[in-house]
């Protein structure tokens, strides 16, 4: 008879559970507490923004866009990012979410033993993206101050990074 286990890819195995899970869990018990995990807005979405979706709605917009993100909003954030930025930075991709661009971008880019640096404090996915894409994810230090230190990177770099 086979396990649960033997039904599941050797990459997902190696995800371990989440500490914030646990945390999740613990404050489901505790009576009003302050959620700062994941840095949930503590202000409601602006009333611009809402009024919008409502329309957007009532118009009928909400299927499927292209994979690509919607041309109006493509055009729209790069004429901004250049703007803000002084160059043009190419055509932007629109992701559903920061982990779903930086799965994307590890996919395209990282191979099967492979290393990538960032810093640490992270999102609690960003080592499981790298474990699922066959990588090795080396958190560095920013602490006390949360800056970028050049010698604690290039500390961190092998032959694999």
């Amino acid at each position: 008879m086979r396990s649960p286990n033997d039904y599941i890819a050797s990459r997902a195995l190696a995800v371990d559970a989440s500490g914030i899970r646990k945390v999740f869990d613990l404050a489901a018990k505790l009576k009003d507490p302050i959620n700062f995990s994941i840095g949930l807005p503590d202000f409601d979405v602006p009333e611009s923004a809402k009024r919008a979706a409502i329309e957007a709605i009532e118009k009928g917009h909400n299927r499927y866009t292209q994979t690509q993100g919607i041309a109006e909003l493509r055009t729209r954030i790069r004429s901004s990012l250049t703007s803000e930025i002084g160059r043009d930075l190419g055509e932007p991709l629109i992701t559903s979410g920061v982990s779903g661009g930086l799965f994307l971008a590890i996919l395209a880019t990282i191979n099967p033993g492979d290393e990538a640096i960032f810093l640490d404090p992270y999102f609690v996915m960003y080592k499981h993206l790298m474990t699922m894409a066959g990588g090795k994810a080396v958190p560095v230090d920013s602490y006390p101050d949360f800056r970028f230190h050049a010698d604690r990177v290039e500390a961190a770099i092998t032959a694999k990074t």
